[in-house]
């Protein structure tokens, strides 16, 4: 291991650190539910991806340095989904805040619900 080595590693695991500690602060601070997701998505996936990275650096062995890329593509591919999902949800719920302005999502649903009850008539190109 050379010191630059363990300088881009500690660099790298000191941003990951900092990442995931602005995470929780903005869970903590922020006001609203998107606000704090926004802040949880960006922050966890990025704070991660240098944690793993730092290790990746950290580490000589192929087999580990592949696994830890495996598990870097899992976080890029899960963090989007599942706050989109918990979003969603929420929004779904009627758990939205009332500091948002426009909900067309909500007015989707509301369209959805109409057609549900008959009220509608079935159009295929609806959205």
């Amino acid at each position: 291991m050379t010191v630059v080595q363990h300088v881009l590693a500690g660099l790298a695991l000191l941003g990951g650190t900092f990442f995931c500690v602005s995470a929780v602060i903005g869970v903590l601070r922020f006001p609203d539910l998107y606000t704090r997701l926004h802040a949880t998505t960006k922050g966890v996936t990025a704070g991660s991806l240098l944690l793993l990275a730092g290790v990746a650096i950290l580490e000589a062995d192929f087999f580990v340095v592949g696994k830890l890329f495996i598990i870097g593509l899992f976080f890029l591919v899960t963090n989007p989904i599942a706050t989109h999902a918990i979003a969603r949800a929420a929004c779904r719920e009627q758990l939205c805040e009332p500091q948002v302005i426009v909900d067309e999502y909500q007015e989707y649903l509301d369209r959805l619900r109409e057609e549900e009850e008959g009220g509608l008539e079935y159009r295929s190109d609806h959205w």
